[in-house]
């Protein structure tokens, strides 16, 4: 593996997961301690957590989802290739590009997770400007906005991710 190549996305990675864990710290003592979590069409609240719980539950999720797929990439890896379904995967898995692609899949790996990590700091941020307003309540625009631009840079990533493996060099 050349680590030089993975250095960057995964100290990327760490700090924003330090800064993820900073912001909800940061933000946690700004909730009331029954934070509405759940929120039905209309922004209202039906369901909800204590301060405590919300914190525990986000810190576990934005780690822990993130980190599996980091595995994944890390199993597809460790497997070299197994289970790897890629355009001209013959090509990319010869072994004078077998390097080469697999770093540039674990670093896509280090991206998506990086994205995982922004979504559920995106959540966090719209659950507590919700829990900020009197009633509690989720304005679609704050939904829309964090599902809309995580749905829009998955989209970039894949096509960036795809789209390495269809282009093939002469």
């Amino acid at each position: 593996m050349k680590s030089q190549r993975l250095l960057l996305p995964a100290t990327l990675l760490l700090l924003m997961w330090a800064a993820f864990a900073g912001y909800v710290g940061w933000t946690a003592p700004h909730l009331p301690p029954r934070v509405a979590t759940h929120f039905g069409f209309s922004g209202e609240p039906n369901g909800w957590m204590t301060r405590a719980g919300l914190v525990r539950f986000t810190l576990i999720a934005g780690a822990a989802v993130p980190a599996f797929v980091l595995g994944l990439f890390a199993f597809v890896r460790s497997r070299e290739g197994w289970g790897l379904n890629i355009p001209n995967k013959e090509y990319w898995l010869a072994p004078q590009r077998r390097q080469e692609t697999f770093d540039f899949i674990q670093r896509q790996g280090f991206w998506f997770a990086g994205l995982l990590i922004a979504f559920f700091a995106a959540l966090h941020c719209s659950i507590v400007a919700a829990n900020a307003r009197s009633p509690a309540a989720l304005a679609a625009s704050d939904i829309g906005a964090v599902a809309g631009g995580f749905l829009a840079a998955s989209a970039i990533w894949v096509v960036v991710f795809v789209g390495r493996f269809f282009r093939r060099p002469a």
